[in-house]
């Protein structure tokens, strides 16, 4: 059985208030795509208590500046969402997403298009914006019954296979609805959504 949350803590895919940001619908339609994760109201700072020895993201929806915080200390948490809240422009929503912290090899940013331009890091997603040595690869765009396959003749580069677990998951997000810009991390293992930047 699930444990309640507290009254500001809404989980990821249940209903929310009227004007919280429409990355979390998204998000949500994603379903076992993305981490496991809740939404942090707009006035409230309690996360509840979280299990001991892991991470999570904590993001304000909508932006892309994220933090990975470890779990052990409520104090260390709350200083964190409210300085997730103070990076915020005046006036903007100030709904916190937190999802379980996915231990990256790679991660980044991929920019949906007819081919797909990825930007990607060796490391944690967080660390996207402030990484010196940023990759770009060039990820052809999946037909519905297509499936990544490293070395296809037609294409000019093979991927690596973090690319092709990646493909997937673009192809998979896109199904959903329509979306400008993904964010990402794969652990190795498994490639998840971590945000998603809509078209206005």
């Amino acid at each position: 059985m699930l444990r309640p949350l507290p009254s500001g803590l809404v989980r990821l895919g249940a209903p929310l208030p009227t004007g919280v940001h429409r990355e979390a619908g998204a998000l949500a339609r994603c379903g076992g795509l993305v981490p496991v994760g809740a939404v942090l109201l707009e006035g409230s700072d309690d996360l509840g208590p979280l299990a001991p020895g892991e991470h999570v993201t904590l993001r304000v929806l909508g932006s892309y500046a994220a933090v990975r915080v470890p779990t052990g200390s409520d104090a260390v948490l709350t200083a964190a969402v409210r300085a997730a809240r103070l990076a915020t422009p005046t006036g903007a929503r100030q709904d916190v997403l937190v999802l379980r912290a996915v231990a990256s090899v790679h991660a980044g940013r991929v920019a949906a298009g007819p081919a797909d331009r990825v930007r990607a890091v060796e490391g944690e997603a967080h660390e996207l914006d402030g990484a010196a040595q940023v990759r770009e690869l060039l990820l052809r765009r999946l037909g519905r019954v297509e499936r990544a396959h490293r070395g296809a003749d037609r294409w000019r580069t093979p991927l690596p296979p973090w690319g092709m677990r990646l493909s997937r998951l673009v192809r998979d997000v896109l199904r959903s609805g329509p979306a400008d810009e993904l964010t990402w991390a794969d652990d190795g293992r498994a490639c998840r959504l971590l945000g998603v930047r809509l078209p206005t």
